[in-house]
């Protein structure tokens, strides 16, 4: 649910790059899971280098034949069809990592809000929705029960439940990517917003945009992983009303959320994303005071153009 323009300030990589003689910031972009994909690595620029990067997209690519929502093939849409299955080792880790978050968040973060999404009209990737449809569907809280059996990986869902695991997924790949990417050096993985590092760049904290009120601002980020989760991507029109992507678990409905974004720093992108989303939900108030409570480095803006910065965040640096 990451949905912000984070990534590399611009000119950082370049100048950084140009001061080394040894290695280079390698950068391969594609375009995967609906969104941009950017990997930096810091390396020599060699065929292994080269190689670690298409690796790295080829992976990807099949994680996201396993958990993709809009893929009828995929394995998770498979698990949705069947509301049973014994599924892959993959699969398996995204969702009881899912289900640990829900736990964790006090169920703000869930990934059964999948009939509530589609209800909601995002029934299909972003680029391919229409311009404008017929009114939404009902509201459908979430909650769902799921079973999991670790020892034999069979998943069980109950009756109506579905489940989405889109940003989890996309921040738990970044996490990923950049465990294998860090093998040959330091490096960045970024999906869409969800960014991963491992180690420093050219010894220094890599510099992301974070998107404060109007203007980004740069971070410099030395480990763990980065998601935002707002408001204002992701969204669509049903029946001449602006709908988004971040549901409320419990109404079943687009969240009434006084906040625009929030960005949250962790030990992990996947962390990140999950308590991100959980923060926004909860509304600027109670968002900004469980984030002080729980030390998340954390950025929360309104609607309305107040921010709110939590933990290290506050210093510029995390």
């Amino acid at each position: 649910m990451s949905t912000a323009t984070e990534g590399i300030a611009a000119g950082a990589t370049g100048a950084a790059g140009a001061a080394r003689t040894d290695h280079a910031l390698l950068r391969h972009a594609f375009r995967a899971m609906g969104t941009d994909v950017l990997l930096v690595l810091d390396a020599a620029d060699d065929h292994a280098s080269r190689q670690a990067l298409r690796d790295a997209e080829a992976e990807m690519r099949r994680i996201e034949a396993v958990a993709s929502r809009f893929n009828p093939s995929s394995e998770l849409s498979l698990l949705n069809a069947a509301g049973e299955a014994e599924v892959s080792a993959d699969l398996l880790r995204l969702i009881t990592l899912a289900l640990a978050m829900r736990d964790a968040t006090g169920g703000r973060f869930d990934p059964t809000v999948h009939e509530a999404v589609v209800s909601a009209g995002y029934d299909r990737s972003l680029d391919r929705l229409p311009a404008d449809a017929g009114a939404a569907g009902p509201a459908m809280p979430a909650g769902g029960d799921v079973q999991v059996d670790l020892r034999t990986g069979r998943v069980t869902l109950s009756q109506g439940t579905c489940l989405d695991l889109g940003g989890i997924a996309k921040g738990w790949t970044a996490d990923r990517l950049a465990d294998d990417l860090g093998m040959h050096g330091p490096c960045l993985v970024s999906l869409g917003g969800d960014i991963a590092v491992r180690g420093l760049m050219t010894g220094e904290p890599w510099p992301v945009e974070v998107m404060h009120a109007a203007d980004p601002r740069v971070i410099g980020l030395r480990r763990g992983g980065m998601a935002t989760s707002g408001t204002d991507r992701r969204r669509w029109t049903r029946d001449g009303v602006q709908m988004h992507h971040v549901i409320d678990p419990i109404t079943g409905l687009p969240s009434d959320t006084d906040l625009l974004r929030v960005t949250v720093v962790a030990d992990d992108a996947a962390t990140a994303e999950a308590w991100a989303t959980a923060l926004l939900v909860s509304g600027s108030e109670q968002g900004a005071r469980e984030a002080i409570s729980r030390g998340l480095a954390a950025v929360l803006v309104t609607r309305d153009g107040r921010v709110v910065t939590t933990g290290s965040l506050a210093d510029g640096e995390a």
